[in-house]
């Protein structure tokens, strides 16, 4: 069987016509809904983008100790152990993340595409003497800007967009690639990652008439009272007409998988890594606390039609992919890989399945590997703990090592999570609670992020999350910002 990711990032469950959006355009994805198991509760596990595609790749949590880090050299990987198995496996990406700095997540494939040119990706150095953006702490920040306008100035039509390079080139490597016994080709978009861009024809769609400043990439954190109603109505419609462009793209891939007549013999899974904050709860960005950020995309369609048009309502979360893929494909896992992950597989062909009773998201405590490039920028500016997300489906915790911060929401009764029952539902609070320590202890996580949870802050020096997590990460003691010759041709 051979196996299609279209992986979508910061794609909102929510923004889908499939889940239920009344007002964004998403033709194509609907039409594949119809024809797939789509998952309710798919949950982020680790977050954001580099984090989670470790976790895709190795079906392993990284939540909440895996850090912001390249690939390591060596490891064994779900794109590394197909390849090893007979399978052609290849990597089209746009995403910046993955291929700068060295990060090597194309080691693993077979072949890889990086479609240059999507938001902070080193690709052109184009002078300008003057940039105006959006001022009122309303802009994420210059820099950015300059990033972005030296790597989109020169888009001038819709097949410009780094959407429609990264599709088309798949439909190109298909062209070429469709007669392989069996392939396993992952599709990374960066979009409807912000900036949001797209064609001015879709945010017409949406917002018509807008006269004030485009402002493509705005700043996060609870900044919404910066942005008048217009504002935040453009910022939505921005979103909505990437949304809708990057739909109309994908489905040139699906149409491309029909007309190779591929699709009785491929299994196609589209998933996002995380939504994104527009407003709620006062704030903009990507925080891995309510559903509007942690329930994520995924639909799934076999070969053989098995779960289609069905809703999969049990938990599932990102470490799953590759004991799924594994199961599709019937490669054995490698000896040492060490799954954490369980195949969604079950669900589609009526096997047994362990039901999950919990998933936690988040992004761990504040920190980044110690030898990260990020490491030198974040010293010393440590700001808490980020707070762990757990839920059995129903109930969702915002756990927190400062009781004064902890929320608890029945989201079935208040399913936009507003009115926060912290205090009022203690047996909820210490049986999620307790699932959260399971979880901790279950995923290795260090010393630190149990006892941080268990016990509470006290007596933690809050910049041992800056090093902590280092020893041990890297066998071979590379510094983790030391990018060496030609590491990224090399396939291991």
């Amino acid at each position: 069987m051979n196996v299609i990711l279209i992986m979508n990032d910061t794609l909102r469950y929510d923004h889908v016509g499939a889940n239920g959006n009344p007002w964004i355009s998403t033709p194509n994805l609907d039409a594949f809904a119809a024809e797939a198991a789509v998952f309710d509760n798919n949950h982020l596990c680790s977050f954001p983008t580099v984090p989670n595609r470790h976790e895709m790749m190795k079906g392993r949590h990284g939540n909440p100790f895996q850090a912001w880090r390249p690939l390591e050299w060596g490891a064994m990987t779900l794109p590394k152990a197909l390849r090893l198995a007979g399978y052609e496996t290849m990597f089209i990406h746009d995403t910046p993340h993955l291929a700068n700095f060295g990060y090597g997540f194309d080691r693993p494939f077979s072949g890889w595409e990086f479609v240059r040119g999507n938001e902070a990706d080193r690709w052109r150095t184009d002078y300008f003497s003057e940039l105006q953006v959006p001022g009122g702490g309303k802009f994420t920040w210059d820099q950015q800007a300059t990033h972005e306008y030296r790597n989109y100035r020169h888009m001038r039509r819709e097949e410009d967009q780094c959407v429609a390079r990264v599709m088309s080139a798949a439909c190109e490597w298909l062209d070429h690639n469709a007669g392989h016994e069996k392939f396993f080709l992952w599709i990374d978009s960066f979009d409807p990652h912000e900036p949001w861009d797209p064609p001015q024809h879709y945010v017409d769609m949406y917002d018509p008439g807008y006269e004030g400043e485009k402002i493509t990439w705005p700043s996060f954190g609870e900044v919404a009272d910066k942005f008048s109603a217009a504002e935040q109505r453009n910022v939505k419609a921005l979103y909505a007409g990437e949304v809708t462009l990057m739909d109309r793209w994908i489905g040139r891939v699906l149409e491309k998988i029909d007309d190779l007549g591929l699709r009785e013999k491929t299994a196609v899974i589209i998933m996002s890594d995380h939504g994104f904050d527009f407003f709620e709860h006062g704030y903009v960005g990507k925080r891995a606390i309510y559903p509007e950020v942690v329930r994520t995309v995924q639909m799934v369609r076999l070969p053989d039609g098995a779960g289609a048009g069905s809703r999969v309502s049990q938990l599932t979360q990102h470490p799953d992919f590759a004991p799924s893929v594994f199961d599709l494909t019937g490669v054995d896992v490698p000896e040492g890989m060490d799954i954490q992950g369980r195949s969604w597989v079950p669900l589609l062909s009526g096997g047994g399945y362990e039901a999950r009773t919990a998933t936690v998201s988040g992004n761990g405590p504040s920190y980044f590997d110690a030898r990260s490039p990020f490491a030198a920028a974040l010293a010393g500016r440590f700001t808490g703990w980020s707070p762990l997300q757990v839920t059995d489906g129903r109930w969702w915790l915002v756990d927190n090592a400062d009781p004064g911060m902890r929320e608890l929401y029945d989201v079935d009764a208040d399913p936009d999570t507003q009115v926060n029952l912290y205090g009022q539902e203690p047996d909820h609070y210490a049986r999620l609670h307790a699932e959260l320590i399971s979880f901790l202890e279950q995923s290795q996580a260090p010393d630190i992020a149990i006892k941080l949870f268990r016990d509470g802050p006290d007596g933690i020096d809050p910049k041992q999350g800056a090093a902590v997590f280092a020893p041990g990460m890297f066998p071979d003691g590379v510094p983790m910002n030391t990018v060496r010759p030609g590491n990224v041709v090399r396939q291991d």
